[in-house]
């Protein structure tokens, strides 16, 4: 609209159309042109729309005929004034070129009337040249000062005043309804919503009704040249950045209170820290925003960065442990892994620091960084610390019984679920075998932190690209060899006194000892002089260092990141655990394990005790056998019953089983019978060069022997008890067992639980041994009666003959493959990692037995497979019950033979039961119950080679490498038994 009142309108259209510019004067006298004078009368109409135009139609003067020069002067200057006109108040007018004087005039510029007749302008030679494109940057535009002025072509263009015009319009020709809304200041509109991006109140926006939420000061509001439409998308950004500012502020203020964990705290002041360095970066370098693109700009940088922190907050609730909060911060990581650059280094270094407590202890648990604080030991009953535990280790057997131990033990829930389980058993074992050595050799270098500290332990940190990781494989492998070169060069006489290296250490140090009393005054007033200064120096700022502000200041000011890393150069999320972890602790692992394994054969004599087992729990000792069988069966020994009047006149007493009516023994017969029998077998062993190095620990001038062996009575329930009373049972025998207490540096690999399978072996064995006795006494005393020419009959031979073969048969099944072959396979393994533990390299030739674990468990393993072969597991019972009937039969027939055999001798007996069963009837009650047991055992055979796939790992290397698999063993007792399948046949 003109500045004179006339209802003007003027279009701009664009270049191309410039000679038919349409010029719309309501007031003033135009032209008469063709596209003057009827555009003219057609907008003059007042009842129509004044933007609505009519048909438009020919001139007098032809419909083509050109226009001339001086018209198209006139409108370019119209046009001209109209953009003056139109500009805003601040805009600088738009200044026309100016020619030099020399320059020749264009066709433009000459007078169309010279010489009476127009000029063509198609005709004219002389083409006005192109003007240059103008050289337009985002710095001019940012500054405001454009490097060429130009002339608008649309109205948006003309300025923010002329777009504020158009919004005003009472007709509101752009119908978006912003007539009535108030345009604010734009600078403070700008500022305002900075504040609301940060979470603070300003001038246009305030907390009301004491509530926390922002709200605008009026209800409707925009900026010059902008509809509140544009402005809502960006209020509403901003509003949403301010509640996420302030929920994070919220979370870090209660953080402290409600997650008082280590990586809570962690967690909370990384995310105080992020906080601090936007609202600081804000504050100085983005406070003044020149347009609203740059204030949107710097949201959306704000909102990037918090967005995965807002992410956590809903899952970080009260009460949640490290370990979760870790895995939290873990996946989070991971999930913008494959954002921009600036996201993903953030969450990467949230993520170390995070996690950093949990390391720490990590470190201290396996013994690259000193332990703070007190000491966490065994006497810690009850307590935890990390993903450690000290609690009674309880042991069970298949038949419920329990052992309880006091032992370090693995919290899974306490570790973090991302890392693999073969790394957290790694990093457990290692720290527990560590402090093993820190009990029981205080003087051994791994125990003194000094000397791992001495050969530079690397540091476990988050590490993310291969490089790193290769680095990290070399430094560990370093400090592996450097760190067995110490514990070599501490064996070879070097002193490893704690007090006499520090005080080296600090003798060593320049100006370490206190010298000032040695001082004169002069001396001390410069030492106090130079301490002054150097106390009064500012205190060092680590700001610009820390890496994670600086990659957040980067990311607002938009920082171009010099070396992007690839995605090919990281590995896989899953796998980063094991390569930042499980180097360290592998390295740390094969030095500790193979010091302890070294210690435990050598200083604690480890394969002598495991010796002793297997003479003496496993009666693999002959002599013992012997004099074991003798003392508790043979009938011609000497009483060790105490009787009136009657003086024991013997030093070789038994206790007769089977050949007395009053049973149980007493203690003291027990005490006499049985006195000596494990400590000559042992020494006997000894003297014939039997045991390699029993040497040193049987000492005939010692009173007892490792471990307190002995033998003692076994704790039973009175079902048991009632059993035990009767001497013709199978049971009366199973009150007796060896008493063994392993030393507890031996803990490690005789557990209380291999105690009880060796307890539950021996039992049977003794069971076993008994019955051996009892069939061997039976072909005596049958050969007895044909000598005084009793028949003993057809069935009576029969059953002797059958049951010697039997109970033969399976004692050697017993003794020789069940006990013997999985026995030999142990001792084998034993030699390899003695001669792998005698070799200086780390290398080892034994693929399995690499820790006291892993020895622990092939231990475990060997006595599972003895006890499998001796048919004493849970699931064997029907099996055992089987077996125990026949013995049980067996029994009874030999008690009828005895008591027949001492009726012809015409001896009194302690009862006066006769022999009432008939023999062909316990003859074939016998063979029936062999036939059974032989065709289970052929079952079991058969179910063995059909479920080989299905056994775990150990047990199927065990079979594929010594053959001593279910179905081999068993077909084995089966060869024994019947050969020639004699029961089986009908």
């Amino acid at each position: 609209m003109a500045s004179d009142g006339s209802d003007e309108y003027v279009f701009a259209i664009p270049n191309f159309w410039q000679p038919s510019k349409l010029l719309l004067d309501l007031g003033a006298e135009a032209p008469s042109t063709f596209f003057a004078n009827d555009l003219t009368n057609t907008l003059s109409k007042t009842d129509s729309d004044p933007f609505a135009l009519d048909p438009l139609s020919p001139t007098h003067d032809g419909f083509f005929k050109l226009l001339p020069l001086h018209d198209t002067q006139i409108e370019r200057a119209e046009t001209d004034s109209f953009n003056t006109s139109t500009a805003s108040p601040d805009s600088e007018p738009i200044e026309q070129p100016e020619r030099s004087p020399n320059e020749p005039p264009t066709a433009l510029d000459s007078d169309d009337n010279e010489g009476g007749e127009e000029n063509d302008i198609w005709l004219d030679p002389r083409i006005p040249a192109k003007p240059k494109p103008s050289h337009r940057t985002w710095n001019g535009f940012l500054s405001g000062n454009p490097a060429t002025k130009f002339q608008p072509m649309t109205v948006s263009e003309a300025g923010p005043a002329a777009y504020d015009a158009l919004l005003r319009s009472p007709n509101d020709p752009m119908k978006l309804r912003n007539t009535d809304v108030p345009v604010v200041d734009t600078k403070t509109y700008l500022s305002s919503l900075l504040a609301l991006a940060l979470g603070g109140e300003s001038v246009l926006f305030t907390r009301k009704d004491g509530t926390q939420s922002l709200r605008p000061a009026l209800p409707k509001m925009r900026a010059s040249g902008y509809s509140s439409h544009v402005l809502q998308a960006l209020e509403n950004k901003c509003l949403r950045c301010g509640n996420t500012l302030m929920g994070l502020r919220a979370f870090v203020d209660s953080a402290f209170l409600e997650h008082p964990s280590r990586c809570g705290v962690a967690l909370a002041s990384t995310i105080n820290q992020v906080l601090q360095v936007v609202q600081e970066w804000v504050a100085f370098h983005g406070r003044n925003p020149r347009s609203l693109l740059q204030l949107q700009a710097t949201v959306n940088s704000v909102v990037a960065i918090l967005r995965p922190f807002k992410a956590l907050m809903p899952h970080v609730r009260h009460g949640i442990s490290d370990e979760d909060i870790l895995n939290l911060v873990f996946h989070q990581a991971y999930s913008v892994d494959n954002n921009e650059e600036y996201l993903r280094q953030i969450m990467r270094e949230v993520l170390r620091r995070v996690s950093r407590p949990w390391i720490e202890f990590l470190e201290e648990w396996i013994g690259t960084r000193r332990e703070q604080g007190l000491p966490f030991t065994k006497s810690n009953l009850g307590e935890s610390k990390g993903f450690v535990k000290v609690e009674a280790r309880v042991f069970r057997d298949d038949f419920g019984r329990e052992l309880a131990e006091v032992d370090y033990m693995l919290d899974p829930t306490k570790m973090p679920p991302f890392m693999p389980e073969d790394v957290t058993e790694t990093i457990f074992e290692t720290g527990r075998n560590l402090r093993f050595i820190r009990s029981f050799h205080e003087d051994h270098p791994l125990a003194q932190q000094d000397v791992i500290a001495s050969s530079d332990p690397p540091q476990a940190k988050w590490l993310y690209d291969w490089d790193a990781i290769l680095r990290l494989e070399s430094r560990a492998v370093a400090y592996r060899d450097s760190l067995v070169d110490a514990i070599r060069s501490s064996r070879d006489g070097y002193s490893l006194d704690p007090m006499a290296g520090s005080v080296q250490s600090l003798a060593d140090k320049p100006g370490s000892i206190l010298s000032f009393f040695g001082l004169d005054q002069i001396g001390m007033e410069e030492r106090i002089a130079a301490s002054i200064e150097q106390f009064a120096q500012p205190v060092a700022t680590h700001d610009s260092e820390d890496t994670l502000s600086r990659i957040v200041r980067d990311r607002l000011s938009g920082t171009h990141i010099s070396t992007i890393e690839l995605s090919n150069s990281t590995p896989h999320w899953t796998l980063l655990p094991v390569l930042s972890f499980g180097v360290i602790a592998s390295a740390q692992a094969q030095v500790v394990n193979k010091e302890t394994l070294k210690l435990l054969f050598t200083e604690h004599y480890l394969r002598d005790h495991l010796r002793l087992q297997r003479e003496c729990q496993l009666l693999g000792n002959g002599l013992l056998c012997s004099r074991l069988s003798h003392a508790l069966f043979d009938p011609s020994m000497d009483t060790a019953e105490r009787r009136s009047g009657v003086a024991r006149n013997s030093t070789v007493m038994g206790l007769r089983l089977g050949g007395r009516d009053n049973w149980p023994p007493a203690s003291s017969e027990l005490r006499l019978a049985l006195m000596g029998i494990l400590s000559e077998c042992c020494n006997a062993n000894q003297d014939n060069g039997r045991v390699e190095s029993s040497g040193r620990l049987f000492d005939k001038e010692k009173s007892g022997l490792p471990g307190d062996m002995s033998f003692a009575i076994r704790d039973l329930s009175e079902e048991e008890i009632a059993k035990c009373t009767n001497p013709d049972n199978l049971e009366a025998l199973d009150f007796l067992r060896l008493s063994y207490t392993a030393p507890p540096q031996l803990s490690p690999i005789i557990t209380p639980m291999n105690l009880l399978q060796y307890d539950g072996i021996f039992k049977f064995l003794l069971r076993v041994l008994r019955m051996t006795f009892v069939v061997n006494q039976l072909f005596r005393d049958t050969n007895s009666l044909a000598r005084d020419w009793e028949d003993p009959g057809d069935a009576t031979l029969r059953f002797v003959k059958e049951a010697q073969h039997f109970v033969a048969s399976v004692s050697t099944y017993f003794l020789d493959t069940g006990i013997a072959v999985p026995w030999r396979v142990f001792e084998r393994k034993l030699d390899k990692v003695e001669a792998d533990l005698q070799r200086p390299s780390m290398s080892s030739s034994s693929e399995d037995i690499q820790s006291p674990d892993k020895l622990q468990e092939f231990h475990s393993l060997v006595l599972d497979r003895i006890m499998l072969a001796l048919f004493l597991r849970k699931r064997q019972q029907p099996v055992l019950k089987l077996l125990e009937d026949i013995f049980n039969t067996i029994l009874r027939f030999a008690k009828n033979v005895r008591l027949k055999w001492l009726e012809t001798q015409g001896e009194e007996t302690d009862t006066q039961t006769k022999a009432e069963a008939d023999p062909s009837a316990l003859y074939a009650e016998f063979k029936r119950k062999v036939q059974i047991f032989i065709t289970v055992c052929r079952s079991l055979s058969e179910k063995a080679r059909r479920t080989d796939g299905k056994r775990g790992r150990e047990e199927r290397i065990f079979k594929e490498q010594y053959g001593t698999g279910d179905d081999s063993m068993v077909a084995q007792l089966l060869v024994k038994l019947d050969m020639f399948d004699y029961y089986l046949k009908r």
